[in-house]
């Protein structure tokens, strides 16, 4: 095996752990969004205290989730980084119509039950088809 192939294989290999840690820090971030919503809902504490707590988690496995993102970025070459931010960039500016879009239909009393979820699956199926559809462009 010559260098380039050594170098190539642990390009690869680095590439898939850095995307199993950034999924295994999504998956984590959002159980604890769900613990937290669901405590909420169905009042399974019933100090303020634990409440604010689940937001604080839930906060910090945001921001390590993050930086895990911001690791799996420098770890990519140029093309997988141009899809990114051409992803990034799409799901931004869907994602900012879409709210004030949402936002009007609210204030006109079209939509009567507003949920801050609609808003977040919409950046993140934004996201997902962006990045679909950059890696069928480019390859």
């Amino acid at each position: 095996m010559n260098d380039s192939e050594s170098r190539k294989s642990n390009y690869d290999s680095r590439s898939i752990r850095d995307n199993l840690v950034m999924v295994l820090w999504v998956f984590v971030w959002m159980a604890s969004m769900v613990v937290a919503d669901k405590a909420a809902l169905y009042g399974w504490w019933s100090d303020g205290w634990l409440t604010i707590l689940a937001v604080a988690v839930n906060v910090l496995l945001g921001l390590a989730m993050m930086t895990a993102f911001m690791r799996l970025l420098r770890g990519m070459d140029d093309l997988q980084r141009k899809i990114q931010l051409e992803a990034l960039s799409f799901a931004l500016g869907i994602s900012l119509v879409g709210c004030a879009a949402y936002s009007l239909l609210v204030t006109w009393g079209y939509i009567v039950d507003e949920e801050v979820s609609d808003i977040f699956m919409l950046m993140c199926v934004s996201y997902s088809a962006s990045v679909l559809f950059g890696v069928w462009r480019y390859r």
